[in-house]
């Protein structure tokens, strides 16, 4: 909006008060001691003097500007620059007062000197070329700054769809571990973990488009995912949720926090005496901001982990990177044998 606004500003408003303040220089200008007649051509002199400016103007910006770009274009740009002046020069005085030779002047008056031996009638149309050269540079940086942002955008949105197409694979890879081990335990708790399990694809289908979603919506995803987890460890994990404040109405991209619950279940049990998970998050509607904290136990020898593609916390950092940057903050730790992420996000 604000390089829409920059450009309008640049390309209609400035040109159009500099030729407001053009036409209106013969209106405060000009020999008033000077008889009726005289005051009236020098008038009609200026006015079509400044009608020829703007044409030159607007011709040398879109029809002799882009000229230089092509071959032997220099050369031909120049050639028609001076075809302007020249017809410049020659049409520009056809309303001056002493030319042709006016009647006012008595014999032996001196009048002015022929205008095309009048060096300053260059001066207007110089300033004019060097006026519509200069717009035309700026709006040339402005097209580029326009195309150099159109193509970031679509490499942003190329990165983004395939880290969005990595989220899913992975999320299956840690699910279909916990129903393999369900399945060798025999747990009676397996259709209906397989019920949850479609519930919890029917979101990341149909509910996960790209677009942002409502953070309610994903909270209800999340604890949808840890009791699927809890009914793979029943009772070998403890498992605390802590959520403050009002879900609705706000926004965040889809699967964005699922990448640190699932890092806490992976390695937050095995080889760990009384493993437990403390997940926190918090919104303020007010800013809003979301702050999710999650604490879990991890090994000091850290057994050999499941097999998986090992790129969740790796590409929800570069998803904060491209989605919220400059409005996210995040930071990981570890503790001897505790593990703390910290996510703060400006929604």
């Amino acid at each position: 909006m604000v390089k829409l606004k920059s450009w309008r500003f640049f390309n209609i408003v400035i040109p159009l008060l500099f030729w407001v303040i053009v036409f209106s220089l013969p209106y405060f200008s000009g020999p008033d001691n000077f008889p009726k007649e005289f005051r009236e051509q020098h008038l009609k002199s200026m006015l079509v003097s400044n009608s020829l400016l703007i044409i030159i103007f607007y011709v040398h910006s879109y029809l002799i500007y882009p000229i230089r770009e092509k071959k032997n274009g220099i050369l031909f740009y120049i050639t028609l620059l001076l075809a302007c002046m020249a017809i410049y020069l020659c049409t520009k005085d056809l309303f001056r007062p002493d030319f042709p030779k006016n009647p006012m002047f008595t014999k032996g008056q001196r009048q002015f000197g022929p205008p095309l031996l009048n060096i300053m009638s260059i001066f207007p149309f110089l300033f004019v070329i060097v006026a519509s050269f200069c717009h035309q540079l700026y709006l040339d940086k402005v097209r580029r700054e326009k195309l150099i942002k159109e193509r970031e955008n679509i490499h942003l949105k190329t990165e983004l769809d395939f880290l969005s197409s990595q989220i899913s694979p992975h999320f299956m890879f840690n699910i279909l571990n916990t129903m393999v081990s369900m399945a060798r335990k025999k747990s009676e708790e397996l259709e209906s973990s397989l019920i949850n399990l479609s519930q919890l694809m029917r979101y990341m289908l149909y509910d996960t488009n790209g677009k942002p979603i409502n953070l309610a919506d994903e909270i209800e995803y999340l604890k949808s995912y840890v009791n699927l987890q809890l009914i793979r460890f029943k009772d070998d994990v403890n498992v605390n949720i802590q959520l403050t404040g009002n879900f609705e109405n706000l926004l965040i991209e889809p699967m964005l926090l699922i990448p640190f619950i699932e890092n806490a279940f992976k390695h937050g049990i095995g080889n760990i005496q009384n493993p437990t998970i403390n997940i926190s998050i918090q919104v303020d509607d007010k800013e809003p901001s979301l702050k999710l904290m999650v604490i879990n136990n991890v090994a000091l020898i850290e057994t050999k982990p499941e097999k998986s593609s090992g790129i969740g916390l790796n590409n929800v950092k570069r998803r904060l990177e491209l989605l919220y940057k400059g409005r996210h903050l995040l930071h990981t730790q570890q503790k001897d044998n505790t593990f703390i992420a910290i996510l703060q996000i400006t929604l």
